[in-house]
């Protein structure tokens, strides 16, 4: 199978790095396939180096990662704390410890197991699976031959191995899990005022020394990233699509060819009402839930409109607005139950209650759209947009090995490659790394500050971006970090100032609001004097929308006494400097027996996976105690 793989292997190799590959795999593969020349080592474990150039890639990647779950809320001061940067340098000594380790065991992964894995990969997948060509295309452009991408891949299959080994000795009890459910379960009433910090805005005044000091105490936090101007080129097949000339035979062979492509397949479009029950749902849950789907078809089949019921009795949130229509659908999507009794209407008819994994159905047959050959005349826009496509890559495959091999082979300039391909060479603002990402991406970003790009002046390495686009870029100008003067970011330092002073008089008034409280003052007398409203939710969760998210997590910390009558009363920063006062009560915790047997196990697979996330960093953490790992911070 390997070797099959290989035929055709490319000549000159260009290294190239897409992060994006090696990201599909369990562990992390930080392997660097860049050339051999002067790099910075930023740590050794067990003797083998760690380069500058990989942590900075994978900075960017944990980066990313944060950015996809926090979003805007990311803050780029915190991003750039030590504690951040270390976990990146951990992710790379753990990486060469767990390659020590895995050879010195002899753990290994056969070439059965990975010819399977490299063919699940969707970088080489085109619409028929697996493509031996894309494989032999796509290679060179991310700087790797068949040889040593494949070594890489085998490395992380093994380190796989080793953490589902280590990792999957871990259980939980159900008395466990169900202890832990029934404190999700609980609920409590809460009752809260929020004090806006507008209503003080008029008593807060900022003076000179009150700036100058805070700009003193928290210079960092006003430090401008280092910045570089970039010349870069850049190309993609799309840009290559103008440039193929069609004609109506050139068309007609392609669709010859591709007839498979504009066969439609029979779709179905149907209204559903949905009763839901759980697959492990008991036998009186069972005949209950039959007997509504019976009663919706006993309603249909006496004439009334199928989209009024299932607006009526449907569970299906999503469908059920529109009257339960699901659109065209062909087969394959549906589950199994579902779509064997939709392609076995006549349009207009409604099935007998059908049970999927999700309950039970009742389906009436809306529309029929019929498959087959579409004429060429009816798909001829779609047939040449295909042919341009497929026609711009093939060119664009040609063009990217000659782009990569310009770039390297003439580091101190991208003219010759620009001249070359008729490509121009372009130049951006001043960009910090943030900024590359943003326009470009992380991996981008990391080419740009590898030192022999930022210092030696030379050609990063091309990045194939997850758009399409092929990019080179080069540093033609380079600001280094700094902290700008106090008058130019005086009035930033001021309204920081400001802030801190609202947020602390909201926080004090919102003290004394919850002392009273605490002292047996009735909520609706401090309320009014104070001119405040009361928001008051009883029986909230965990996930309740109904309250203020700051408020509600407070809320759940809160322990509040077991006594009926009482009740605990908190105060809580909101927003930019918002307080709020609270007060919990009535809490209400579920017994065992009241909790849904499907919900505790559940809970039961998060406390293993947990547990066995736990388990795998106590295993790095003893085989780190056990090498010898020194880290040069003063280099990062």
């Amino acid at each position: 199978m390997l070797q099959a793989i290989r035929e055709r292997s490319q000549g000159v190799i260009v290294a190239i790095i897409v992060g994006f590959i090696i990201l599909t795999f369990a562990l992390w593969g930080v392997e660097s396939y860049i050339s051999e020349g002067k790099r910075v080592v930023v740590a050794e474990a067990d003797g083998e180096d760690i380069y500058l150039t990989e942590f900075q890639d994978t900075l960017q990647r944990l980066r990313r990662q944060a950015q996809q779950m926090m979003g805007e809320s990311l803050d780029d001061v915190d991003w750039n704390s030590p504690e951040v940067k270390q976990r990146a340098l951990d992710q790379l000594v753990n990486d060469r410890l767990l390659g020590k380790l895995v050879d010195d065991v002899r753990m290994r992964v056969s070439d059965a197991q990975l010819a399977a894995q490299i063919t699940q990969i969707p970088t080489f997948q085109d619409d028929n699976g697996f493509s031996r060509e894309l494989y032999q295309q796509r290679l060179p452009l991310i700087g790797m031959s068949e040889a040593s991408f494949e070594r890489s891949l085998r490395e992380d299959m093994v380190k796989g191995q080793l953490r589902i080994g280590v990792a999957s000795s871990e259980f939980v009890t159900r008395e466990e899990a169900a202890f832990v459910e029934s404190l999700r379960e609980q609920k409590r009433d809460i009752g809260y005022a929020i004090i806006p910090a507008s209503q003080f805005e008029d008593e807060i005044s900022v003076s000179d020394e009150e700036v100058a000091r805070h700009y003193e105490e928290n210079r960092e936090n006003y430090r401008e990233p280092e910045r570089v101007r970039l010349a870069y080129l850049q190309m993609s097949a799309a840009d290559l699509e103008d440039e193929i000339t069609i004609d109506d035979a050139t068309l007609r062979a392609y669709y010859e060819t591709n007839k498979a492509n504009y066969t439609r397949e029979e779709q179905r479009n149907v209204n559903h009402i949905l009763i839901q029950v759980a697959e492990d749902a008991g036998d009186e849950e069972v005949a209950a839930a039959r007997e509504r789907a019976m009663t919706a078809l006993s309603r249909a089949r006496e004439g009334e409109a199928f989209e009024d019921l299932a607006k009526e009795l449907s569970d299906d949130v999503g469908s059920r607005t529109e009257g339960g229509e699901t659109g065209l659908f062909p087969r394959g999507v549906m589950a199994p139950e579902f779509e064997q009794a939709a392609f076995a209407l006549a349009v207009g008819e409604v099935s007998e209650p059908v049970r999927t994994r999700f309950g039970f159905h009742v389906i009436k047959l809306k529309a029929v759209e019929p498959g087959g050959l579409q004429p060429f005349d009816e798909v001829r826009e779609q047939v040449a947009s295909a042919y341009r496509t497929a026609e711009a890559q093939k060119r664009f495959f040609d063009m990217a090995e000659q782009f990569s091999n310009l770039v390297y082979e003439h580091p101190d300039s991208l003219d010759v490659a620009a001249d070359a391909l008729a490509l121009e060479v372009q130049r951006s603002e001043l960009l910090s790394a943030e900024e590359i990402g943003q326009q470009f991406s992380d991996a981008v970003a990391a080419r740009a500050f590898e030192t022999e790009v930022l210092v030696e002046g030379l050609n990063a390495e091309p990045v194939e971006l997850e758009d399409g686009r092929v990019v080179a870029v080069r540093v033609v100008e380079h600001v280094p970090s700094a902290i700008p003067p106090l008058d130019e970011v005086r009035a930033a330092v001021a309204e920081a100032v400001r802030t801190e002073k609202l947020r602390e008089r909201t926080r004090a008034a919102a003290e004394a609001l919850g002392e009273k409280l605490r002292t047996g003052a009735s909520v609706a007398e401090v309320i009014e004097a104070e001119g405040l409203g009361w928001e008051s939710t009883a029986a909230a969760s965990r996930t309740s929308t109904d309250v203020n998210r700051a408020v509600l997590r407070a809320a759940f910390r809160t322990e509040v006494p077991d006594d009926e009558a009482a009740a605990a009363v908190i105060t809580v920063p909101i927003g930019r400097a918002d307080h709020a006062v609270a007060r919990i009560s009535n809490v209400r915790t579920p017994a065992a027996g009241e909790l849904a047997e499907s919900d505790v196990g559940a809970v039961q697979r998060e406390l293993v996976t947990a547990r066995a996330t736990l388990t795998w960093q106590a295993f790095l953490d003893g085989l780190r105690l056990g090498s010898d790992v020194e880290v040069f911070k003063d280099r990062l």
